[in-house]
């Protein structure tokens, strides 16, 4: 209802200055351009969502003051037993797999990962979108373990 009644506002902020269809065209691009921004920044701060940076540049164009953001990550613990209950090294993992799938799918897409001791995966390359995701370890038999329980991340 209030994304509804936002889209209704924008458009009509859009029409209000009939003006600009006379000025010209550089003068009605920047107009549409200061409308866009701020309406942008209407729904930003509805969502309490911060403006984004803008970066400061030096003379030589190295960003300053450049505000660093983490990708979303998956982390997880490296099992210490197998599901007989015996012991599980370290040694005897040879790598990870990462089931997901965005949830209005049913078939699951698998990413392979060596186990290279890292228990962590940035999802910075995935589109925005409502995503599932399961993890399983290989051992060096070849052996994969059942899936962990699903976890649900929304990207956006």
């Amino acid at each position: 209802m209030v994304v509804a009644g936002m889209a209704l506002a924008i458009v009509a902020g859009c029409q209000e200055d009939s003006g600009a269809s006379r000025a010209a065209s550089s003068q009605a691009n920047e107009a549409s351009e200061q409308r866009l921004g701020d309406a942008v920044s209407s729904i930003r701060d509805t969502l309490g969502q911060p403006e984004p940076v803008q970066e400061e540049t030096s003379n030589a164009g190295t960003p300053v003051n450049e505000e660093s953001v983490t990708p979303p990550t998956l982390h997880w613990d490296a099992p210490l037993t197998r599901e007989d209950g015996s012991r599980l090294y370290a040694s005897d993992i040879s790598g990870y797999r990462i089931y997901y799938r965005l949830r209005h799918r049913d078939r699951y897409e698998v990413i392979s990962l060596p186990s290279d001791g890292d228990t962590r995966y940035q999802l910075e390359d995935f589109p925005p979108g409502a995503y599932e995701f399961s993890i399983t370890a290989l051992d060096d038999s070849g052996l994969e373990s059942r899936r962990s329980d699903a976890v649900t991340v929304n990207l956006i």
